[in-house]
């Protein structure tokens, strides 16, 4: 008489019925174990029924047995395997938070296939948190689906939650005594059954990715990524590394300045506007360049007076006020100011000043960098 109780509490266990199973023949009511994670597959994947789904078109999840164990929380998942393993992944389609797979008797719930389920052949998954074990359980079956009007590759399907994982020996994330589990994510769609007040979150390590993957991130918000924007004309990026110094101490220099650090010009064009540099024969004492001033462009001057301004025509070129005075041409205008001592400003160049009364020939001409 014990044993045909115990038969008889067994046998009330729940089975899902719909979708139908795999090895719907040798498939037991109790829950599952770590050793036959995932779908009891002890019993292997014989198809008897290929079940098959519509995307966006009503399914039917029902059961067999009586023993709903006051309900609890259950999930539908799919991996794209056909006889799946403990390294399979699952995707939660729709979560029940609550009530599943009923309260005092087991009852019939609907559900669809997402779009992002992609077509072809597929297993479908039911997992069940039962509410009022003796211990904490966990109980799997699936089914074996073919989809049809569905995506053409997994890429928004890989984008579903993980299925949640608990009550096996395998982890310690467990539900708690006479509590329906809370999912830590539950998917886009979410179904709460009658006895909300009784829904709480799991115990013990459940990890935030993998089998019990992290809240799904808004795309509304977040962080915004690093990405560097390009710099208005004329002025420099704001990521813009500085120019490398070469180690024999070449550069181009521009006259009268008070410091002597060259300036090397950069092998790519740069968004901004240009700057003449000009470089001028060596004196026994290196000319320092001078306080950057504005970029300039070249032409015959007007009569401007000392210290003071003309104007320009050629973009970039030097223009001599006499052998004292220069100035770089800046878009049609140009600033004058003295050449540095022992140089010379003589027909757009400058050079050494001549011993004697002599002007010693230019050794470099004027050169734009842009």
């Amino acid at each position: 008489i014990a044993a045909a109780a115990i038969f008889a509490t067994a046998n009330a266990h729940m089975i899902m019925e719909s979708p139908v199973p795999y090895s719907v023949d040798k498939l037991d009511n109790g829950p599952i174990s770590a050793a036959q994670f995932p779908c009891k597959s002890q019993n292997g994947f014989t198809i008897s029924t290929m079940n098959q789904m519509a995307v966006g078109e009503k399914q039917t999840l029902s059961f067999k047995g009586s023993a709903v164990h006051g309900g609890g929380s259950c999930q539908l998942s799919v991996t794209t395997d056909m006889e799946p393993t403990a390294n399979s992944v699952f995707k939660v389609i729709k979560s029940i938070e609550g009530g599943c797979p009923g309260i005092d008797s087991p009852e019939v719930f609907d559900f669809e296939l997402p779009a992002s389920i992609p077509n072809g052949q597929a297993t479908f998954a039911w997992t069940w948190f039962s509410k009022l074990s003796g211990a904490p359980e966990l109980y799997m079956n699936c089914a074996p689906i073919e989809v049809t009007g569905g995506a053409s590759d997994d890429s928004a399907f890989n984008e579903l939650p993980d299925m949640f994982v608990a009550n096996i020996a395998s982890t310690s994330c467990k539900s708690q005594t006479s509590k329906a589990i809370k999912f830590p994510n539950p998917g886009a769609v979410l179904q709460k059954g009658s006895d909300g007040a009784d829904i709480v979150d799991p115990t013990g390590d459940c990890g935030a990715t993998g089998t019990t993957p992290v809240e799904p991130s808004s795309s509304a918000g977040g962080e915004a990524s690093a990405v560097p924007t390009s710099a208005a004309p004329g002025q420099p990026s704001a990521t813009a590394s500085p120019p490398a110094i070469p180690s024999n101490g070449g550069g181009v220099f521009a006259p009268g300045a008070s410091s002597a650090a060259p300036v090397v010009p950069s092998a790519a064009p740069i968004q901004s506007t240009s700057t003449t540099l000009v470089t001028v024969t060596a004196a026994p004492t290196v000319p320092a360049p001078a306080e950057p001033t504005a970029p300039a462009a070249t032409g015959s001057p007007s009569t401007p007076s000392a210290g003071g301004s003309g104007t320009c025509t050629e973009n970039g070129a030097i223009v001599c006020n006499g052998p004292t005075q220069f100035g770089l041409c800046n878009n049609g205008n140009v600033v004058w100011q003295a050449v540095a001592a022992g140089t010379t400003c003589v027909d757009g160049s400058i050079s050494k000043r001549g011993y004697n009364g002599r002007i010693a020939r230019p050794r470099w001409s004027s050169r734009r960098v842009v």
